[in-house]
């Protein structure tokens, strides 16, 4: 009886994580729909004919681009979206950089396979809240590189 209880709590338990959990996706289609939501999307032939590139001597590619600005949104919409973003917890993602300042907060998360950035997740926080999602292969190291182009 006891381990029939015990593992009724656990799948709860379970149950209950998962449904708290925001992913990527849910976020992006919540808030791209609200009124005065501004969302981009470049991919495919554009993208290639703008031709993100990090130089001849490396493979990183970048395949997509989405970028949701919720700068004229309602503060009701900012402040959803300010607290959803800051609890994101999408498993495949791991945190990278987390900036607060007084009047906004940045958090920056990859999703690395095979030693390769494969989506890069940019989110800003506070008054004008916005998210970039980045879709490529990408070596870290050449995002260390131009982290160092900039000093």
């Amino acid at each position: 009886m006891n381990k029939r209880i015990i593992a009724f709590l656990s799948c709860s338990l379970l149950v209950v994580s998962l449904c708290a959990q925001t992913s990527l996706n849910n976020l992006y289609s919540e808030f791209s729909n609200e009124k005065k939501a501004e969302n981009v999307n470049i991919g495919g032939l554009l993208l290639k004919m703008a031709n993100p590139s990090f130089g001849k001597k490396s493979d990183s590619k970048i395949s997509s681009v989405r970028v949701l600005s919720l700068e004229e949104c309602t503060a009701d919409v900012k402040q959803r979206f300010n607290e959803k973003a800051l609890n994101f917890n999408d498993r495949a993602f791991e945190l990278f950089l987390s900036e607060n300042e007084p009047n906004e907060k940045v958090r920056i998360h990859f999703k690395i396979q095979d030693d390769m950035i494969r989506e890069m997740v940019i989110f800003t926080l506070g008054d004008n809240p916005s998210m970039v999602h980045i879709k490529g292969k990408i070596k870290p190291s050449d995002i260390e590189k131009m982290n160092n182009g900039r000093k």
